[in-house]
């Protein structure tokens, strides 16, 4: 059973490289689920062949459907960041790890390139969240029942990688089934279920409080009418206020269920006021960590301010709180690694890479009707809270990163389908003349060409 986790690798693997695009692009996405690294701070050969080499692969695995449409402003605001990030390891401390946070950058920007143009040949659709769905809670119960102390956290639901980094995938399927409303509620209802059950026994505290946020904003976005999304809020507000008022016997369970769930450890100690309960887990740490950093900000020269310190420096922070801090993962907030690591100026182009992706959600999700921009437009603001709690950005094939990246695939869907039904209007906005295509013409704006399959 000690081999499982290779076994899997090797098998997603094979089926990423040799079978169909379909199938293909599946296991690539799975294969995230499988960190060989999660035992260790190193990476591991086989990591970085997931992470760097597979994606190369597949990109020339799907090159028949190259040729994107212009760059975009989230993409430029990517680029020049991994270009202001080799620019800053000029003065870090770590230049190997700098080395190794750019190529992991360039990573998953290749891994984004790939999920687009699955999207384009109609291999990878929303509705292809069922069957990565199913494999994935399948993949974690194999981790629960058949090797359960693998990977250091045994008290928590995941599948063989990090658990932080599973509860946001967990919450990237979530986004995909509660708003592609294209899928049938029969098989939407389990699997969103499913998944909550899942991320509870997980006991990630922050995408809980992200899994909340999705909810309200999938609700408020819906096509649901007025007096449901009322309903909805009512019966938020009532449910508070129950509790409130049964506050106390809810915290008595809490307590005593507190030694087997983290998430009732964390509410039952600040309920008490224990800040030191083992029950909050790395919230000390990353409160000191907050801490020190901003001191050392305030001590900072303008020129540290503007360009910051150096790529992976973030680690001289930690340098008294852990024995070997990973200087790709040392803060353990997106946030204060740009503004420490990269001073304004990284903070600047950070602030506009998010800025960007939700631009980009919202107008897909003002022109095109088909729900495909919308996933990523509720799951935003939880994944912007999520980068305070974890560093996802060196983490090329994490299936943190990965996640996220599937739903920006998805909505270029959105823009792909808007300029298809301006084709097939086309005839009708240039006069009478052109009312009535030509034959070939007609079939080539009818027939479905791969690039055009919005799959359901």
């Amino acid at each position: 059973m000690a081999n499982l986790p290779i076994v899997l690798y090797a098998i997603l693997f094979l089926i990423a490289v040799i079978a169909p695009l379909r199938w293909s692009i599946i296991a690539f996405i799975l294969l995230a689920n499988i960190d060989l690294g999660s035992l260790n701070a190193s990476i591991g050969v086989l990591n970085t062949i997931k992470a760097l080499v597979l994606p190369f692969l597949m990109l020339w695995r799907f090159r028949a459907y190259s040729g994107h449409s212009k760059i975009g402003p989230a993409a430029i605001a990517w680029g020049l960041l991994i270009l202001y990030a080799a620019i800053a390891s000029l003065w870090s401390s770590f230049p190997a790890y700098a080395v190794k946070l750019i190529g992991h950058m360039i990573g998953s920007l290749v891994i984004c390139l790939v999920l687009i143009r699955a999207t384009k040949g109609g291999h990878l659709t929303p509705s292809s969240i069922v069957p990565i769905s199913l494999a994935t809670l399948a993949i974690a119960c194999m981790h629960w029942f058949l090797l359960h102390d693998w990977g250091g956290e045994p008290e928590r639901f995941t599948t063989f990688a990090g658990a932080q980094a599973f509860a946001a995938f967990l919450a990237a399927l979530y986004s995909v089934l509660l708003t592609y409303e294209s899928l049938r509620l029969w098989i939407r209802i389990p699997l969103i279920l499913a998944l909550i059950f899942a991320m509870v026994l997980n006991g990630s505290r922050l995408w809980i409080a992200g899994l909340f946020l999705i909810t309200f904003l999938s609700v408020f976005t819906s096509t649901l009418r007025a007096w449901i999304k009322i309903f909805v809020l009512g019966f938020t507000v009532l449910s508070g206020s129950a509790i409130l008022l049964e506050f106390d016997p809810i915290m008595s369970f809490l307590l005593h269920e507190s030694s087997s769930n983290r998430i009732a450890a964390a509410v039952s100690a600040a309920y008490q006021g224990n800040m030191k309960s083992r029950g909050l887990g790395t919230y000390n740490l990353r409160h000191e960590l907050y801490k020190r950093t901003m001191r050392s900000l305030e001590k900072d020269s303008t020129l540290q301010l503007a360009f910051g310190h150096g790529t992976c420096n973030g680690a001289h922070i930690t340098a008294t709180l852990s024995r070997n801090p990973d200087p790709n993962r040392a803060l353990h907030d997106e946030w204060l690694r740009a503004i420490y690591e990269w001073g304004v100026i990284g903070l600047s182009l950070w602030v506009f890479l998010i800025g960007s992706l939700t631009a980009f959600a919202l107008r897909g999700t003002r022109q095109n009707k088909g729900g495909y921009a919308k996933p990523l437009l509720v799951y935003l603001p939880a994944f912007a809270i999520g980068l305070s709690g974890e560093n996802f950005i060196a983490a090329a094939g994490n299936v943190a990163t990965v996640g996220f990246l599937v739903l920006i695939a998805f909505a270029s869907i959105a823009y792909r389908s808007n300029r298809r039904a301006l084709r097939l209007n086309m005839p009708r906005l240039h006069g009478k003349d052109s009312a009535v295509p030509s034959t070939h013409a007609v079939g080539q704006v009818l027939r479905p060409g791969p690039s055009l399959h919005p799959g359901v």
